[in-house]
């Protein structure tokens, strides 16, 4: 699958950054695409629980079902999502002068309705690269508000 990783410096403690993104009623508010997340499984978020999740790409919906797959406090947080496409989702956190660097890693396959909307894989990358950062950039403004 192809990947794409992203960091970013926020300048709030590491123990908020943290908090936040692995709050799932955050995800919508910070994952541009991300329209809905429901049944999730159980609240501590611990490497097994589950959730759906609605997304939307160039117009079309996608539905399906995650895991968390690693939830390490103030550390790491990564998801799988399988459905209509396979998206998986690495963040690592780490305290860097009394702020926060965030490494946002997912891998991903484009489902084949939103390919046939697109001419190229290299559309394709630089189209989920954009996500990628707004969605740290996003954390960021969130975070640094706060």
């Amino acid at each position: 699958m192809p990947s794409i990783e992203e960091k970013i410096i926020i300048n709030a403690p590491l123990a908020k950054v943290f908090a936040f993104v692995t709050n799932p009623e955050n995800w919508t508010e910070y994952v541009t695409s991300l329209t809905e997340v429901s049944d999730v499984s159980s609240p501590a978020l611990e490497p097994g629980t589950t959730f759906s999740w609605e997304y939307r790409m160039l117009g079309v919906k996608l539905h399906g079902t995650g895991s968390v797959t690693e939830n390490v406090h103030n550390a790491i947080f990564a998801l799988r999502m399988e459905g209509a496409t396979r998206i998986k989702e690495h963040y690592s956190f780490s305290a860097v002068d009394g702020a926060t660097k965030l490494i946002a890693r997912i891998e991903y396959k484009m489902p084949g309705q939103v390919l046939e909307k697109i001419a190229s894989s290299a559309l394709a990358e630089k189209l989920n690269r954009r996500e990628v950062e707004n969605v740290l950039a996003k954390i960021k403004i969130f975070c640094e508000a706060q």
